[in-house]
């Protein structure tokens, strides 16, 4: 009779325990996986569970509409703002 008492009160505590996988994890770091080049199952099956929205590793509220930096000669980079350049002046002429 005490082993059958002593094995019901060891998987009572077992079951107990029935919180997800992934439940502790932030939308941050569920994010972070999405920027990886094989993201796991689980990882896209809880994003998409929990419906958020990922850019450049965070959660954002709202995608970014900016035309993708691919053209027919392969990838551009955006010119940089010219306020933010800084004129270089060398002592040498040439």
């Amino acid at each position: 009779m005490q082993k059958l008492i002593s094995i019901l009160f060891i998987t009572s505590l077992i079951s107990v325990s029935n919180a997800g996988y992934l439940d502790d994890w932030s939308n941050d770091d569920l994010c972070g996986w999405m920027d990886s080049t094989s993201i796991p199952k689980y990882i896209l099956d809880e994003v998409n569970k929990r419906e958020i929205l990922c850019s450049g590793g965070l959660e954002v509220s709202v995608l970014n509409s900016s035309s993708p930096n691919v053209s027919k000669n392969g990838t551009f980079f955006a010119s940089p703002d010219p306020s933010l350049v800084i004129e270089v002046k060398s002592e040498y002429s040439y």
